[in-house]
């Protein structure tokens, strides 16, 4: 049968849509696979409408305004909506063997006679996401002297629940009950009107307290001196940062396993995939042992808030020169994060039963002995029996004692459900600039920080080791940079015309004048690092972390004068720490403050100049050395305290810079 009649022919018999892409074929024994899949993506954009009003009166200017915005992510999936199936050699193989030297057959002629292996039948994934903001605010400069300026003003915002387009939304609600899982609390409800259905377009609520007042103020003191301080409340914007979510029940990937080891096919090619039925599902019970999308209510629409202040004061040294130093420091909540878990089980039941209990079944004679019970009648049922919530082999202890058995997770951070992120930052700078004068102008500045949180970014760490202490989260941050020194200058040699020396001479102009030296250096502390470790916890949810018994020490002491990787290791032997069991919770901070990476030290310089050839053609040239001194910039190896190259150095990916690199240019202008 060719290629065309085959796709055809199945697309006739129960795929989703065929004019995506072709039927795509997977094989075992690192075959390579036949057709694409088609894309995953999303569509992102922005409509705006904002205006605003200045009024001057006297010693007033008045401002007041407002802004309508509406961000639109459009995420769809569509990798098998033309079907994809697997061939493997087990089904021309010898009947009951798994191995193919033994077995033989192959994956080519299980293809050639239609006897799939597996299948997915998949739906469009498409989440048309709609987040309406609303802002207002009005504020005033104030100058109540010629040397005294005032600020003041305040603004409020808010953001309306998200939308799906199509109403195709749906939402976790923790105290529905379940009818497939003997209505024990937790169950899915759905967007929009009809039977079912919420009646509300929305599934989360919403805020309209945010009020962020503000003041500045900027003080001249005898004319040279100026000081400059300002606090207010300011609210960060929601987005999605994840790809479609919230869809369960309106789009369906099913795969057909294999469930004979191969003796019979999963289906034949000729027949399609076995029938299946086409969302959308409006089932309470539809997404059960999945893991469950949440809003969490108004937490969805609760902007991240930061409180912010400064100090600074700015003197004139001289005519060309200038001196500020400043304290900056903000104190953020509400930072949207992915540390929650609510279906992560209490680690006081780890300490009652054990990990070999909590990791057996239901029913075995020790869990049974226990006083262990399945938390709903259909618990230990297949799993493969679509709406019941059965675990099958999976229907351990561990996961009859979760607070929500019926699922897997209950995800917050997917959707952007979880704003539990919070962050203190302080920092004191000292600058120097240099205007031009006598050819010279560079601006300098040296930065003291210091930064704790838990959450870094949203893609960073993932759920919180332990959902019922996350205070183990908070930590120095990871992209905390003590002492921060930079340097950009720009020095114009002393030679040709209008300079110092050969000013007459216009041949030695041509050659020796207007040549430019410019240079930029950043001097900085390394990145905070943490150890690892691969011990497995039955309660685990987030970054595994090892218990420790100080935070001194961890560098190992080099055998020369400098780290020679050949010779040293970045930190200690995994004799120097505490054994590692595996049924408790580490107490090591996310990252140590005390191990850091090598400081980063880096210089780039530039040469340039122009050459002129008549009025309106000149030609430019300029080399530029980057890491100009080629400076090394080890790495610190691996850093589980598990691996047998714990803190070795083992080739170039253990390098965190780039050896020196150097480009010429010329450019002609006419």
């Amino acid at each position: 049968m060719s290629g065309i009649k085959w796709k055809d022919k199945f697309c006739a018999i129960n795929v989703a849509d065929c004019d995506q892409n072709l039927v795509n074929m997977n094989f075992s024994n690192d075959y390579s696979q036949w057709g694409g899949r088609a894309n995953n993506g999303s569509e992102n954009f922005i409509k705006q409408f904002a205006n605003d009003v200045t009024i001057i009166k006297g010693k007033h200017t008045i401002k007041f305004g407002g802004q309508a915005l509406y961000q639109f992510y459009n995420g769809f999936g569509r990798q098998c909506v033309s079907g994809c199936m697997t061939f493997d050699f087990k089904n021309t193989g010898r009947p009951g063997d798994t191995n193919f030297t033994t077995a033989g057959g192959s994956p080519i002629a299980s293809m050639l006679l239609g006897y799939a292996s597996n299948g997915v039948a998949e739906t469009v994934r498409y989440i048309g996401q709609q987040w309406p903001s609303y802002a207002g605010f009005v504020q005033t400069d104030w100058r109540l002297r010629p040397n005294l300026m005032l600020n003041l003003g305040v603004r409020w915002e808010t953001m309306l629940p998200p939308t799906g387009e199509n109403d195709s939304w749906s939402d976790f609600d923790p105290t529905r009950p379940n009818p497939a899982a003997d209505n024990i609390k937790g169950a899915l409800i759905y967007a929009g009107s009809g039977a079912g259905r919420e009646g509300t377009r929305s599934l989360a609520g919403s805020t309209f307290t945010n009020f962020g007042p503000r003041f500045g103020m900027a003080y001249t003191y005898k004319e040279k001196t100026v000081i400059r301080a300002s606090a207010g409340l300011s609210y960060g914007n929601i987005t999605t940062v994840t790809g479609s979510t919230h869809q369960r029940g309106f789009t369906l990937t099913l795969p057909f396993p294999d469930n004979s080891q191969g003796i019979l096919p999963s289906y034949r090619v000729r027949d399609g995939l076995p029938a299946w039925s086409a969302p959308p599902f409006i089932n309470p019970s539809f997404a059960n042992r999945d893991s469950m999308p949440w809003w969490q209510g108004s937490e969805a629409t609760r902007p991240p808030a930061f409180v912010t202040w400064n100090l600074s004061i700015q003197r004139q040294l001289s005519s060309t020169m200038v001196m500020e130093t400043s304290y900056n420091a903000s104190l953020g909540s509400g930072l949207q994060a992915g540390l929650l878990n609510y279906n992560q089980l209490d680690p006081k039941v780890l300490t009652q039963y054990g990990a070999t209990l909590l990791n057996s079944r239901f029913d075995s004679p020790a869990a049974v002995a226990a006083g262990i019970r399945a938390p709903y009648s259909a618990f230990g049922l297949p799993q493969g029996l679509r709406g019941t919530g059965g675990w099958g082999a999976q229907a351990t202890v561990r996961q009859a004692l979760r607070p929500y058995p019926q699922y897997n997770s209950i995800d917050t951070a997917s959707g952007g459900g979880d704003h539990s992120g919070h962050s203190t930052y302080h920092a004191g700078m000292i600058r120097f600039e240099k205007r031009y004068s006598g050819g010279l102008q560079f601006q300098t500045s040296y930065v003291f920080s210091k930064i704790l949180t838990d959450a870094d970014s949203y893609w960073v760490g993932g759920a919180a080791m332990d959902h019922f202490n996350r205070g183990l989260e908070k930590s120095i941050g990871q992209f905390d940079v003590t002492h921060n020194f930079k340097l950009g200058t720009v020095y114009d040699l002393p030679f040709g015309k209008g300079k110092r020396f050969l000013a007459t001479n216009s041949a030695a102009n041509w050659i020796a004048g207007g040549w430019r030296v410019s240079g930029i250096a950043y001097y900085g502390s390394g990145l905070p690092r943490g150890l690892g470790t691969s011990n497995a916890m039955p309660l685990f949810s987030g970054g595994l972390r090892p218990i420790i018994s100080t935070y001194d020490g961890w560098r190992a002491p080099t055998k020369g004068d400098s780290f020679d990787p050949f010779v040293d290791r970045f930190v200690q032997p995994a004799s120097f720490f505490p054994a590692q069991p595996g049924n408790t919770f580490g107490n090591q901070t996310r990252y140590n403050p005390k191990l850091r990476e090598f400081a980063n030290l880096n210089e780039n310089i530039s040469i340039s100049k122009t050459f002129p050839i008549k009025e309106q053609v000149r030609l430019d040239f300029r080399a530029e050395a980057f890491n100009a001194f080629n400076r090394v910039r080890f790495g610190t190896g691996s850093l589980q305290l598990q691996s047998n190259q714990l803190g070795q150095l083992t080739g170039a990916g253990d390098l965190l810079n780039s050896p020196r690199s150097m480009q010429v240019a010329l450019k002609l202008y006419f």
